[in-house]
């Protein structure tokens, strides 16, 4: 049985958030600044910019300019810091709902995201930030950038959510966050979680009620000098993740135990299009009047069937760009994308040209067919490679400019165990007239193992 309040204190009371203990911590500032200001006020007192406990309606804004821009300004933070994402990604469905906590400026805490990472892994997303507001807003926008940037660089998410804590502390020393990155592996079907102080989130299984899943809860962002956790488990076919923010559980008219049990009896069965079970969701919860944000996040996954995957381990010697070209064409004919072979066998003869330098055990060669064609070379030495400028005769520091000219992407992420080189081609398309890797002369490159490639 999962345990459906895992947000209790040692003293058994419950768990409360970063806003809640900030809130809290100044009511009695906010009475005496309210009193203060009850005093002093004119009928020529102007309108705050930012206020810090108060949104401000149409009605009290009034009609000047400096209301004007208050209310653009919180219009374009709203259309800048909330994603639009595709309904489908590779292998996994998506759709959500952003739900503001006033009619008028629309921006809050609350943050979502959809990243697709190397290897058509999917990184999820979904965070709150301590208040409302201007400031908390920009907060928002900042971490949800660092999350992304720290993603695509294929970091572990208890790495991840690490490097975030380092840089919310670097960015302010009064916001905190809450935070639950999730990392999907169609190819596996394997997900791994990792959590900094928020809610855990619910999974719906085919044929089963949804569960609160059972996670480290970690300590918000923003506070520094902990550790994080991470789990791993396996993902079935057809089953639906459920990240959300406490905006859509609890409200003053709801508590948050009570909107849990909502939330996982309204998951609907996996025949409904996730688009509507979103909106079910929604409706079911029913959270107007909200006094906070509320953000959900569903994901259905379907993984990438396996035989539109290949794979295999070739030993490092100078046989082995030639069997890697045989290889990737019989695969690419199996696939109908013969037009793609010289490109693709060119690409894949400077990967393991450069693999065959350095590494010193088996290098794993990974073709992936979705809405692009992907190529991964892995070996076991850590140093990435970096584009250099070669002289004009050189006949080698060349391989890099290639691959980087002849794909659509290309990139490079370090591993437990080494690294791993990929590019990406479109299928449909093709860049550039690659000459034929079979009428290039084959040298065997040079084994120069410990240096830099």
């Amino acid at each position: 049985m999962l345990e459906l309040f895992p947000h209790l204190d040692p003293d058994g009371q419950p768990h409360r958030s970063a806003e809640d203990v900030a809130e809290d911590a100044t009511a009695e500032d906010v009475a005496a600044e309210d009193a203060a200001a009850e005093d002093t006020a004119t009928e020529d007192t102007a309108v705050p910019a930012d206020p810090p406990a108060h949104h401000a309606r149409p009605d009290e804004l009034g009609d000047s300019p400096h209301a004007e821009s208050v209310l653009e300004l919180a219009a374009a933070l709203q259309r800048s810091l909330l994603p639009q994402l595709p309904s489908r990604l590779p292998g996994v469905e998506i759709a959500y709902r952003y739900l503001p906590s006033n009619d008028v400026i629309q921006v809050g805490g609350d943050w979502f995201d959809a990243i697709v990472l190397p290897g058509k892994r999917i990184g999820l997303v979904v965070g709150d930030v301590m208040g409302h507001g201007v400031a908390s807003a920009t907060m928002m926008g900042q971490l949800r950038t660092a999350v992304q940037t720290l993603a695509v660089l294929g970091l572990p998410p208890q790495e991840l959510l690490r490097h975030l804590d380092d840089t919310a502390r670097r960015l302010s020393d009064t916001h905190l966050a809450t935070c639950l990155y999730a990392v999907y592996d169609p190819v596996t079907r394997r997900c791994t979680l990792a959590n900094a102080g928020h809610l855990p989130p619910v999974l719906a299984r085919p044929g089963e009620p949804g569960r609160l899943l059972e996670i480290p809860t970690g300590v918000p962002i923003g506070v520094g000098g902990h550790a994080f956790d991470a789990v791993e488990f396996d993902i079935e076919d057809g089953d639906t993740l459920v990240l959300f923010t406490d905006g859509l559980v609890e409200t003053s008219k709801r508590d948050f135990s009570d909107g849990l049990e909502i939330l996982r009896t309204a998951l609907p069965v996996p025949e409904v299009p996730l688009e509507q079970a979103c909106g079910s969701v929604i409706e079911a919860l029913d959270t107007a009047p909200r006094g906070d944000d509320a953000a959900l996040l569903m994901a259905r996954f379907h993984g990438i069937p396996s035989h539109n995957v290949a794979r295999w381990s070739l030993e490092p010697a100078p046989r082995a760009a030639g069997q890697a070209r045989r290889l990737v064409r019989g695969m690419l004919d199996r696939w109908q994308l013969g037009h793609l072979s010289p490109q693709v066998e060119l690409l894949v003869s400077e990967l393991i040209g450069n693999s065959i330098r350095f590494a010193s055990r088996p290098i794993s060669l990974r073709l992936l067919y979705t809405d692009t064609l992907t190529c991964e070379v892995h070996d076991d030495c850590h140093t990435l490679p970096v584009p250099r400028t070669a002289p004009e005769l050189s006949e080698k520091g060349r391989g890099l400019s290639i691959v980087s000219t002849l794909s659509h992407r290309w990139g490079t992420n370090r591993t437990d165990t080494g690294k791993i080189v990929w590019f990406e081609l479109e299928p449909g398309t093709e860049r550039t007239a690659a000459p034929t890797a079979e009428r290039t002369p084959e040298r065997t490159p040079e084994r120069t193992p410990g240096r830099t490639p």
